[in-house]
Order: structure tokens, then C-alpha cells, then sequence
């Protein structure tokens, strides 16, 4: 069956934009862990650094063709969860959202740990768990509050990190001590953390035709939105190598170390408030990407149907609260590495089973060359298989769990 396949919801309450779908992408691609996830990257690939964030990148554009190329012909949300039930079987399709589910709550408690870390420290998971509770109340008000917040988050946070960008253009004397003098790590895992940070891309995909011309503006969503990460990332990295060196493992905090040196100007207060606006719109558009994902599995009845249900605004109310549940749990992992690893495995393998769905896809629909589609299969087994943390059993026994409960079921 190849024909576009809709949930329940054909004519969704509220519909964004392009505008709107470039945002949310941004958003949640921006608040990922940008804050934090260098140092974490530094410390696991040392003079590989580039190398690790360039590995990252060509991953993420793999992984963006091949949705590119799924959302050109599918308007259905819930993403590649939609998709390989489309192409190859409600089984791996199964597979498919329940990865992305667990993945994208670990992302959501990982990116609100940040929020913690640069904000309230000294408040404990208080003001985390306030921060997951809030952004859900937006999300359960419709797609239209999503993007618009969505929109003057990624706005804020994309001006901040031009800023640092243009402040450390000067000439700023480059350190002594450069990453590329600290002993070669682990560059597969330094990739896997930093994947984590592109992530967000096809979050727009899971809205499906909660997005105006779905398949026209999904797609051009996905390449605006990881065009512009995709730069801002490598400048960023480049200025840290430059600039702080061998010092970024040693600060929890890049960006005010970057800044006391590049404009020390520049208030300490500032980037800490920025910092946390960022990380309120990559869990703001996480939450609403997960949310749609468990409604649509509800809806094809892989989840109770009563996460399917959805409130006036056309939001799944249930869903987003159950998400929102998960991760304030997923807060008790002490380690932000170890969250970040859990994450990035489950989405990882999210995106090779995208992978497997393009590849079936018949020959009037594709572009994209299948080998690309094998390379991107063996580059995102390669780094799942390369988080650090106990992500790697953690994930398959919940996998394992899910797919044997739900064959006992049937």
C-alpha cells in the first residue's frame, strides 16, 4: 500500500505553516543539549572532535533525505512510526514509535536536566519538572500555541548563538592547549552524543497534516531547519576548538566560558537566560512530536485508544500527559551522558527503520539512491551501538518487553 494514509483526525482543528513547521524544527534542534552537549562530545572523542560533529552531521542529512523523501508522499503524523507501517509491516512499524516514544522522553528529561543545570541548580528537579509541566499545558492548547512559542523561542536562541558567533570572529588569540593536543577518544561515541543535538529535524513529521500542505511544507521544513543547525553547529564547534581548546571539558558551562573571553561584555545572567529559553522550545516541540506519535499508534490500537483522544484545539491531551509523566520519572538518572545515550540509541534506531521505509518505497516515489539508504542503516547502527551509559540494554529490554507483550495480546 503506497497511498497516503490518514489517522482519525483528517480535518485537524488547527493547522500550522511552513513558518510554523521551519520553527518547531528549530526549536527542537536548538534546545537539544547545544548548551552542554560539546563539552559531553569533547570529553568522548578528544582531538576527534571535528571529526565526531562532522560524523553527526553526515548521519543527520542521511536521515533527513530519506524523510524528505517520505514526507514528499505521506501527509499521515506520527512520522516513520507512519511511514514503515506504510512500506514494510505494522510489526517494525511497532518498533518504530515505541523507539521513538523512549527515545524522545529521554530527550525531553535530558534537555530539562540542562534547563536545571544552567538555571536552578540549587532547586533540585523542581524546576524541571515545572518546566516539562508548563510546556505541556501550552501543547494541550493546540499546534497554533505550539508554533507560535515555538517560533520567538527559536528565534531568541538562533540570535544568541549568531552573536557568539560574530563576537568570537574577532581576533581572538587561539589557545595553546587545542583539542586537537588531547589523546584520540572514542569518535563513534563523541558522534552519538553530538547526534543528539540534530535530532529535531523530523519532528515536524510526526505533525503530519496538523502542518497546511503537508507534503509539500514538511519537507521544506526539514531541509530549512537542518540547513540552518547544521551551520550554526559547525561554526559553534569550530570557535570552541579556537577559542576555549583542551578548557571545554573542563566547564559545565561553554558558553559563558566562551563569552567571558569573546565579550566579556556580555552579562553571565544572559546566557543563562538564554540557555533556558532554548531549552524550554526543544521540550516544548518534543513533547508535541511525542504526543502525536502515541496518538497515532493509538489510533492504529499498538497503544490504549484512549491515547488517541484529543481536546477542542485538536491537541492529544492524554498523550502529551502521559508523556510529560515518563520523563519527570526519566529525571532520576543522575547522569546527563547516560540520559543523552538512552535518547540518541532509541532515535538512532528510529532512523534506520527510516531508512528501511524509503528503501521500500516504489520507483515513481524515490530519488534518493538505496545505497545512500544502506549507508545511512550501517551509520546509525554504527552509533547506537556506541552510546555510552547502560542505554544499550536498557532500550532492547524495553523493546523486547513492548514487542512480546504485544503479541501475546494479539
Amino acid at each position: 500500500m503506497t497511498q497516503s494514509t490518514n489517522s482519525s483526525q483528517d480535518t485537524p482543528k488547527q493547522q500550522t505553516g511552513l513558518l510554523g513547521a521551519v520553527a518547531i524544527g528549530l526549536a527542537s534542534m536548538l534546545g537539544a543539549g547545544v548548551f552542554v552537549v560539546f563539552r559531553d562530545v569533547a570529553i568522548a572523542s578528544g582531538s576527534l572532535f571535528i571529526f565526531s560533529i562532522s560524523l553527526a552531521a553526515l548521519v543527520a542529512v542521511l536521515n533527513s533525505a530519506s524523510i524528505y523523501q517520505l514526507a514528499k508522499n505521506q501527509s499521515r503524523a506520527g512520522g516513520v512510526y507512519a511511514y514503515s507501517r506504510i512500506y514494510v509491516s505494522d510489526s517494525i512499524s511497532f518498533v518504530a514509535g515505541l523507539s521513538f516514544v523512549i527515545g524522545k522522553i529521554g530527550s525531553i528529561a535530558a534537555v530539562a536536566l540542562v534547563f536545571e543545570e544552567y538555571v536552578f541548580p540549587a532547586a533540585g528537579k523542581f524546576a524541571a519538572v515545572g518546566a516539562i509541566l508548563f510546556l505541556a499545558t501550552i501543547n494541550i492548547l493546540g499546534i497554533n500555541r505550539t508554533a507560535a512559542v515555538a517560533a520567538a523561542l527559536a528565534t531568541v536562541t538562533t540570535l544568541f548563538l549568531l552573536l557568539t558567533i560574530f563576537s568570537s570572529a574577532t581576533e581572538i588569540p587561539p589557545v595553546t592547549s587545542s583539542l586537537a593536543s588531547l589523546p584520540a577518544g572514542n569518535a563513534l561515541q563523541g558522534a552519538a552524543l553530538m547526534f543528539f543535538a540534530f535530532a529535531g529535524y523530523a519532528r515536524v513529521a510526526t505533525l503530519g497534516n496538523e502542518v497546511r500542505k503537508p507534503t509539500r511544507n514538511i519537507p521544506l521544513a526539514i531541509v530549512i531547519s537542518l540547513g540552518i543547525v547544521t551551520m550554526l553547529y559547525f561554526s559553534i564547534s569550530i570557535i570552541f576548538d579556537r577559542v576555549l581548546g583542551a578548557l571545554l571539558i573542563q566547564t559545565k558551562a561553554p558558553f559563558v566560558a566562551l563569552l567571558e573571553i569573546t565579550a566579556p561584555w556580555f552579562p553571565s545572567s544572559l546566557v543563562v537566560a538564554f540557555a533556558a529559553l532554548a531549552a524550554l522550545g526543544s521540550m516544548l516541540a518534543l513533547l508535541a512530536g511525542v504526543s502525536r506519535t502515541a496518538a497515532e499508534m493509538a489510533v492504529d490500537q499498538e497503544l490504549p485508544n484512549v491515547f488517541s483522544i484529543r481536546n477542542r484545539w485538536g491537541a492529544p491531551w492524554l498523550a502529551e500527559c502521559v508523556i510529560a509523566t515518563g520523563s519527570i520519572l526519566l529525571l532520576q538518572l543522575q547522569s546527563l551522558s547516560w540520559v543523552i545515550g538512552f535518547s540518541s540509541f532509541s532515535v538512532l534506531l528510529y532512523y534506520a527503520i527510516g531508512h528501511i521505509s524509503s528503501m521500500r518505497q516504489p520507483a515513481s516515489e524515490r530519488k534518493m539512491p538505496r545505497s545512500l539508504n544502506v549507508i545511512g542503516v550501517l551509520l546509525c547502527l554504527a552509533l547506537l551501538l556506541s552510546v555510552p551509559g547502560p542505554a544499550i540494554p536498557a532500550s532492547l529490554g524495553l523493546i523486547a518487553l513492548a514487542v512480546a507483550a504485544r503479541r501475546l495480546s494479539r
